[in-house]
C-alpha cells in the first residue's frame, strides 16, 4: 500500500476504525452506505481513492488514538509494528491523542437532557469511543469526520462537523478490454 510522504495541510480529515481498516487491511465485506443502507461496492478502490484525494487536496488524515487501539485489537500483536511503521511513514497521517483539550470537548458534548436519558452503563460506553472521537475531532479542528458508524456520525453532525463515508468517494473507472488479446473484437 502506498501512502503519501509529504503533506502541506489544507484540510483535516478525521477517520474512524471502519475507514482505517479499509486503508491498512482492506476487506471487501461489511460496509454499507450510511444513507441508503445498500452494500458498498469496490470498497478497497474507494479507500485508495480517498487516500489519493487526501494527497491531492493537501489533507491531513487524523487517526484518534482510541481508533488506533480499536484497529489493533483485531490484529495479531506481532503485526502491530508493521502497521505503525506504515502510519508513521506518512507525513499526511497523524495519530492524535485524547488529551486535555479533547477531554474538555468530550465533556461538553452531551446536553443535560441527553445525560438524564442515558443510563450509567450507556454513558460509559458512549464516552469511551464515539464521544472521545468527536472530542478529538473538535480539539484538532478537523473539518470532516469520515465514518460508517451511525452513532458517531450523528454526534459529529450535531456538533457541526461535516460527516462523510467511503460512499462519498467515487472509485476509479474500470477499464474494459474492448478487444481480445489477439486483436479481434
Amino acid at each position: 500500500m502506498m501512502l503519501p510522504r509529504i503533506c502541506e495541510v489544507d484540510l483535516r480529515l478525521l477517520i474512524d476504525n471502519n475507514i482505517l481498516i479499509q486503508i491498512l487491511a482492506p476487506n471487501s465485506s461489511g460496509l454499507t452506505d450510511p444513507v441508503t443502507r445498500q452494500a458498498l461496492e469496490r470498497v478497497n478502490d474507494r479507500a485508495q481513492a480517498f487516500i489519493a484525494e487526501a494527497e491531492r487536496t493537501n489533507a491531513l488524515i487524523l487517526i484518534p488514538s482510541p481508533v488506533l487501539s480499536e484497529f489493533l485489537i483485531g490484529v495479531e500483536p506481532e503485526k502491530f509494528q508493521e502497521y505503525l511503521d506504515v502510519l508513521n511513514g506518512s507525513a499526511c497521517i497523524q495519530v492524535v491523542d485524547f488529551d486535555t483539550a479533547a477531554a474538555i470537548e468530550c465533556a461538553l458534548l452531551p446536553s443535560r437532557r441527553e445525560l438524564a436519558q442515558i443510563s450509567p452503563d450507556q454513558v460509559a460506553a458512549k464516552l469511551k469511543y464515539d464521544r472521545q472521537i468527536v472530542g478529538i475531532a473538535l480539539a484538532t479542528m478537523a473539518e470532516e469526520v469520515w465514518s460508517h458508524d451511525d452513532s458517531l456520525r450523528k454526534i459529529a453532525a450535531a456538533r457541526g462537523l461535516a460527516v462523510k463515508s467511503l460512499a462519498d468517494v467515487e472509485p476509479p473507472a474500470i477499464q474494459v478490454q474492448m478487444f481480445a488479446s489477439d486483436g479481434s473484437p
